[in-house]
């Protein structure tokens, strides 16, 4: 029998072990899942209007390898939300208190995706040795730089509309947004993106223009690799560019842009991740 985006969601969320930590504004949701004796361990922040379930394609093959935490960001997921006029500096406090603050996380690699990148990268430079490196996928937060040609406009949500025309709008967001192949946008695509935008009370858009990822990367000793796929929406027309972005804050950056595929790369291409994220932290490792 082929398993409901429901069951896995279920399943994943039974399999996991939660941690709430108290913060300044409220608290902070963790959850782990448990790797095998001796593994390294990875933190996996997600995007904007995310939570964990950003990672619902990749939790299982990761904890072949490695103990995964992954963390609902400020505002996302469980995690509860920011006072009023907050700032992006106010969920990169939040994450660092979260982050000293739960006693079973120790040393680990951060794997970040989007909005979480900006939030991670920053983090890194204050949690020093805790951090062994990150991985920034499709950062967001690189400066407010040309997208004439890029990205198709979003659609928004209008008030009474039905079942149907929600799913068609969250098809065509996922597709303009997240996922460049269509057939890629699937039932479980679709009910992570329901879900999360549901309990969304952080806006991350609004700091999609500032420098955070690159003003951190430019002062970063850990290692650093970044991914984007060639057809990421929020970075179009020109992905490929982003390397030069890179590279002229850190010339030790590793950049590797992925074909045939859009911002939410975990997802729509899990088993190129999964290869590339197993392959930097080997050489982390050894290091």
């Amino acid at each position: 029998m082929i398993e409901t985006p429901e069951q896995l969601i279920a399943r994943l969320t039974e399999a996991s072990r939660v941690e709430r930590v108290a913060c300044e504004f409220g608290a902070l949701q963790f959850r782990c899942w448990a790797g095998p004796k001796g593994g390294e361990t990875l933190l996996l922040v997600h995007g904007g209007s995310g939570s964990w379930l950003h990672w619902v394609a990749n939790i299982e093959a990761l904890t072949q390898h490695y103990k995964v935490w992954a963390v609902d960001l400020p505002g996302l997921g469980a995690s509860d939300a920011l006072p009023a006029g907050y700032s992006a500096e106010d969920a990169v406090a939040a994450f660092i208190a979260g982050c000293r603050a739960l006693r079973a996380l120790q040393r680990y690699h951060l794997v970040a995706f989007s909005w979480g990148c900006a939030v991670s990268s920053q983090a890194a430079l204050q949690l020093g040795d805790a951090v062994k490196s990150l991985t920034l996928i499709g950062p967001a937060s690189i400066g407010d730089v040309s997208r004439k040609g890029g990205m198709k406009p979003l659609q928004r949500r209008l008030p009474g509309m039905s079942a149907a025309d929600l799913a068609a709008l969250h098809h065509v967001n996922l597709h303009h947004l997240m996922i460049s192949d269509p057939a890629k946008i699937d039932a479980l695509a679709l009910k992570v993106q329901v879900l999360n935008t549901a309990q969304a009370r952080f806006n991350s858009p609004k700091f999609a223009k500032n420098r955070m990822v690159l003003d951190a990367v430019r002062q970063l000793r850990q290692p650093v690799q970044v991914l984007y796929g060639d057809q990421d929406g929020p970075a179009l027309p020109d992905v490929a560019s982003k390397s030069a972005l890179f590279f002229t804050e850190n010339r030790a950056v590793h950049f590797e842009l992925v074909a045939n595929c859009g911002h939410w790369l975990a997802f729509e291409q899990p088993e190129i991740f999964h290869e590339l994220l197993n392959a930097w932290i080997r050489g982390c490792i050894r290091v």
